[in-house]
């Protein structure tokens, strides 16, 4: 649930940030440079915040997610990976 809020809420501040740097690009504003170089900022780091906090969710509760490093294939290899040694643990 957390997930689904959370990029709901992210897709929704993204379009308006993006909305309101194309306006700030387009209508005549008092010191544009400054504010539109700020607004270009947002346009890559917030993504990429948002990228950061989903991973640091899927570390924490160790739920897969978009930002999860690990695909599906990888944590079954990983899986079988930690039994062989188990076995060979038990052999010795």
């Amino acid at each position: 649930m957390f997930k689904r809020v959370f990029a709901w809420i992210g897709l929704v501040v993204i379009a308006l940030w993006i909305t309101a740097t194309v306006l700030i690009a387009i209508l005549p504003i008092p010191n544009k440079t400054a504010i539109f170089t700020f607004f270009m900022i947002g346009c890559v780091v917030f993504p990429i915040l948002m990228w950061i906090v989903l991973w640091g969710y899927s570390a924490i509760t160790g739920k897969k997610n978009v930002a999860s490093f690990r695909s599906a294939e990888m944590e079954e290899t990983m899986r079988k990976a930690d039994e062989i040694r188990e076995q060979e643990n038990r052999e010795e």
